[in-house]
């Protein structure tokens, strides 16, 4: 187990410098595409879909290290409302994660079949196969399920917070 641990640190580590990427080329996109349109009266016609891509990846790829790191809405204001007795609170934080890992599963399976439909066609402007975007959706529930079962295994789950990202 510890093992899995480390190996996803590592893997959300590579997913942080991935995101601060895609980050960087959004907003340097977005300023080139405002420059093309309000200076040289030319607009850009691939930036918009390349925009639209990467906040598909970093919205994924954001969630599931959200998730590890404990930065996503959950039950706190349930805890901080009523005083469960701990034995309790622990089935209801356990009963939690295993609906998240469900979810994330059933996602993943979804979104697998998806692929396979959309593996011939082409985006409009970029002319990439749709199946670069869609692959976020698996990848980043992947991501998901792997981060939540690491924050239940170290029992991150029933702290408050999380490390800053």
């Amino acid at each position: 187990m510890k093992t899995f641990i480390i190996l996803m640190d590592k893997i959300n580590f590579l997913l942080k410098i991935l995101l601060g990427t895609f980050l960087a080329i959004a907003l340097i996109v977005l300023t080139w595409q405002i420059v093309a349109r309000a200076v040289f009266n030319a607009p850009l016609t691939w930036s918009s879909e390349l925009l639209r891509y990467l906040l598909v990846w970093i919205t994924f790829l954001g969630a599931g290290l959200a998730i590890r790191y404990q930065k996503l809405i959950r039950l706190e204001f349930l805890f901080s409302m009523i005083k469960f007795p701990p034995t309790f609170e622990k089935v209801i934080r356990s009963l939690a994660v295993i609906i998240t890992m469900v979810f994330c599963v059933v996602i993943l399976l979804f979104s697998l079949q998806i692929l396979e439909i959309v593996h011939l066609q082409k985006s409009a402007a970029l002319h990439i196969p749709m199946s670069i975007p869609y692959l976020a959706i698996p990848f980043g529930s992947l991501i998901m399920l792997f981060n939540t079962l690491v924050a239940w295994l170290e029992g991150d789950w029933d702290k408050e917070g999380g490390e800053v990202i």
